[in-house]
């Protein structure tokens, strides 16, 4: 479409690595769009901003924050495989967002290509009307152009140019495009009264009326627009390029927006005219280790022009900013003025991140942003070398800021630091960018699991006398504690029951300090200890000998042996899973759930889907997206929360103390 239109000078291929929309590394070696890109370009006087997103369900955020900007959609589907998993969900999701599309069957050159089989599968698959306003002149080797049913002519294309030949309509499809164009003047009609009664009497429309009726039809989201041709070829572009401008939504079409006071909270709307008060959302963030940081936002109503100010109403701070460009691919381009409908850039905003409204001071408004995808797959991340440990936070927060769909922890237990992400193609990629952006070598391994200790019964009369004789003071201290179990989740009781003189009473705290401190790393396996009761109820002491420090050793050692005397058990993570899945991978979900130790807790219909809620151990899924993905070929999700804890099987409990004291050594 760039080509076509002359914004760009070549005709990129991504198959080559010379596309100019995935320029990024990380892109060119897998062929795949990983982010966001965006360029420009005129066609028949209108101005269209182009934002191309990623397919990949590892990079499925990237369109739903494009989605939140955007005004118009085009659905790219393969002639040869139209279907794929992912299909399904990004179309419900350009649904849900309510913007009106227009789908482009790509690669009719391709062998086995088949124009109305994709259609009657999108049809089926996605429960939708399609309309095509474009068919195609033969096919695979043989696709040598399109049929403009509205027009009623044939486009033809001899060489990369996107410039067609017109002429008529060749013999071979001239009763397909006749009963297509049948077709097509009735979805016009039916969406228009007028055309409606004029179809009724004359049998037929101008194609100035199917214009007005088709576009009617496409805004209301009554049906979709079909087209056709081969990107790698440049044929069908011109054409897909007219039903934009022809049908799609301008941003005043698309109407007044609508968002809230900052301060009431009510509602408000802005109109998208280059007089209102200025109003823009920011829907992404890209960042650059030396030009900083780059915001890109929609701008919905006024006109935003260089070396201003506007107020961030979700912090509640004004932002200056210096120029504001339109991004070209990985250039951009000063401009002196922006209104509404465009997507511009500005460099180095202080505290405005991804999600944030930017607007008028006097006329403050807020828009409301997306909710995204929650992480699927976490690792823990080591630097290669020492020197890294510090940069590499800041680094990996620098990329949050890119892609608010990472997640950046430090376990308080296992004190590792945890990545967290869309799938193992989110990961490898945010840790080549690590690399290539900041200059950070890190390690991967899977996070280790932070397992607790606890007891199952209770043991009394535990006595422990620490006596140490040396050279000058000796040390000594003797406690007596009764040790029993408290209910899950109740965590540490500490009773101080004693009576007479035995123990002063100042040397109390230093029993609990010790008791706390043995908690961190229990006897069993060198976990924490939790949900226990220590009764303090009896000790010795000497006048000369006692210390804080020794009553500290005594009540650390008495508290290790108790808990060893007290069936003493391991405890394990779960976790809730909710899985959303197609009918038919319904009894290999369950199945594999039972093989993970898991316990399904129930299952309803939600959609043209399944929902399994389930619990299961967190050790068997901390890869459970590669699992799903691999059952469901990729047509599954999952969420994945924190639920409790329970005791490990006593086999798998052997297992995890025998490697534990093997790491100790």
């Amino acid at each position: 479409m760039l080509f076509t239109a002359k914004a760009t000078s070549r005709l990129g291929k991504v198959d080559e690595g010379t596309s100019v929309l995935d320029f990024e590394p990380e892109e060119t070696k897998r062929k795949i769009s990983i982010s966001t890109a965006f360029h420009h370009l005129s066609w028949k006087k209108h101005h269209v901003y182009l934002m191309d997103t990623p397919g990949d369900d590892n990079f499925i955020a990237e369109s739903i924050m494009a989605l939140r900007a955007c005004d118009n959609a085009v659905f790219v589907a393969d002639a040869v495989d139209p279907v794929k998993p992912q299909t399904p969900k990004i179309w419900s999701m350009i649904q849900d967002s309510g913007v009106p599309v227009v789908m482009f069957i790509n690669k009719m050159d391709k062998e086995r290509a088949d124009f109305q089989k994709a259609i009657d599968e999108l049809k089926e698959t996605l429960d939708i009307r399609p309309v095509p306003i474009a068919i195609p002149i033969g096919s695979q080797d043989n696709f040598k152009g399109i049929v403009d049913l509205i027009q009623m002519k044939a486009l033809t294309f001899s060489n990369d140019s996107g410039k067609p030949s017109v002429g008529e309509i060749p013999d071979e499809v001239r009763d397909s495009a006749d009963e297509m164009r049948s077709s097509l003047i009735e979805f016009a009609a039916e969406s228009d009264e007028e055309l409606l009664e004029k179809f009724l009497e004359e049998g037929d429309l101008s194609p100035e009326e199917i214009v007005k009726g088709l576009k009617a039809g496409i805004l209301d989201g009554g049906f979709v627009p079909v087209a056709c041709g081969s990107a790698v070829k440049n044929m069908g572009t011109s054409t897909l390029l007219d039903i934009i401008c022809d049908f799609m939504a301008s941003p005043e079409e698309r109407g007044e927006v609508e968002g809230s006071d900052p301060k009431s909270g009510e509602q408000v709307t802005r109109a998208p005219s280059k007089d209102a008060p200025a109003s823009a959302l920011i829907f992404k963030t890209l960042t650059d280790p030396y030009a900083g940081r780059l915001s890109i936002m929609r701008i919905y109503s006024g006109t935003i022009r260089p070396d201003g100010t506007l107020l961030n109403p979700n912090k509640e701070v004004s932002e200056r900013f210096g120029q504001v460009f339109v991004l070209e691919g990985k250039g951009q381009k000063p401009v002196e003025e922006a209104g509404p409908g465009e997507v511009v850039a500005i460099a180095k905003l202080k505290e405005s991140v991804t999600g944030d409204t930017l607007c008028d001071p006097s006329e403050p408004v807020v828009y409301p942003f997306v909710e995204l995808p929650h992480a699927v797959l976490t690792y823990a991340v080591k630097p290669k070398s020492r020197g890294d440990e510090e940069k590499i936070t800041q680094a990996l927060s620098r990329l949050q800021e890119e892609d608010p769909t990472l997640e950046i922890t430090r376990d308080p237990q296992t004190n590792e630091l945890l990545l967290s992400g869309q799938g193992q193609v989110h990961i490898d990629a945010t840790i080549e960018k690590l690399e290539r952006k900041f200059s950070v070598h890190v390690d991967l391994t899977l996070p280790k699991i932070p397992y607790r200790e606890t007891i199952k019964a209770a043991k009394k009369g535990v006595i422990y006398r620490h006596k140490k004789q040396t050279g000058g003071a000796g040390q000594f201290a003797e406690v007596h504690f009764d040790i029993s179990p408290v209910p899950r989740g109740q965590g540490f009781e500490f009773e101080e029951a004693l009576v007479g003189m035995n123990v002063p009473r100042n040397f109390v705290p230093a029993v609990e300090k010790g008791i706390l401190e043995a908690m961190q790393k229990g006897p069993l396996a060198g976990y924490p200890v939790v949900d226990v009761k220590v009764r303090f109820y009896d000790g010795k002491s000497h006048e000369v000998d006692s210390s804080e420090m020794a009553f500290k050793i005594a009540a650390i050692q008495c508290f290790k042996k108790g808990v060893m005397e007290a069936k003493p058990i391991l405890l394990e993570p779960i976790v809730k899973l909710t899985i959303f899945v197609p009918d038919e991978y319904v009894g290999d979900i369950i199945g594999d759930l039972n093989g993970k130790r898991g316990k399904v807790m129930g299952m309803e219909p939600v959609g043209k889907l399944q929902k399994i809620e389930a619990t299961v151990p967190l050790a068997e899924v901390q890869r459970y997206v590669i699992d799903l993905n691999s059952m469901t070929q990729g047509r599954g999700t999952f969420t994945m929360e924190p639920s409790h804890y329970e005791e490990v099987p006593p086999n798998l409990a052997e297992k995890i103390i025998a490697a534990s004291k093997e790491g100790e050594e």
